[in-house]
């Protein structure tokens, strides 16, 4: 799966999240307590959505960053949970940083760890916990996609040592049929020697 089309999906989860959030209307009057609760839940759920927005945007931005704005953002995503090892938001960050292929500071072990911690904790809202699924899956992806080129190219490197070690032995054989066939000449020359040599007389 091709970090574009993660974002696609990402995209497509936003907008779905964005549909659940809006509520009818109720048709009878509700007391001033109910009303402000369900402001109270609309404006959080909006913050929420604002969140997950600004890390799209933030995945976008980053993936097409120079190598040294990349480590300055991701120094600062450090420097930031080092204040604060519990914000979401950066936690989110350094994960995708850690896992984009544009990335830089790339490194996929690290960032199936966070990613982890993240989902396992249950304390993303619907939006962001698919976000993150999206980036778990296309990490495990990726880990299981370089384990399986590491093991291919160990086959491969068997298969060549094997390839040598028989050319050695065929080599080695060559060379040996090269010096029967020297010792076969040479006596062939010294005993058509002898018979060509004339008989000399008594």
């Amino acid at each position: 799966m091709s970090i574009k089309v993660i974002i696609s999906l990402s995209v497509l989860v936003l907008s779905l999240g964005a549909c659940t959030s809006v509520t009818n209307k109720p048709a009878e009057k509700e007391p001033n307590t109910t009303k402000s609760l369900e402001i109270r839940k609309a404006e959080t759920s909006a913050s929420r959505q604002d969140r997950v927005n600004s890390l799209l945007l933030f995945i976008d931005r980053f993936s097409n960053e120079t190598l040294d704005v990349q480590k300055k953002s991701f120094n600062e995503t450090n420097r930031a949970l080092i204040e604060n090892k519990f914000d979401l938001t950066e936690r989110i960050k350094l994960a995708i940083m850690l896992s984009l292929p544009s990335s830089r500071v790339r490194d996929t072990a690290k960032a199936q760890s966070l990613l982890q911690d993240l989902l396992q904790e249950n304390s993303l809202n619907p939006t962001e916990s698919a976000l993150t699924s999206l980036f778990y899956e296309y990490v495990l992806d990726d880990i299981k996609q370089s384990q399986k080129n590491r093991d291919d190219l160990k086959k491969l490197d068997l298969s060549q040592q094997k390839l040598e070690a028989l050319q050695q032995k065929y080599d080695a054989l060559d060379k040996k049929l090269n010096d029967l066939k020297n010792i076969e000449k040479t006596i062939s020359d010294r005993d058509s020697k002898v018979i060509s040599k004339p008989m000399t007389k008594p």
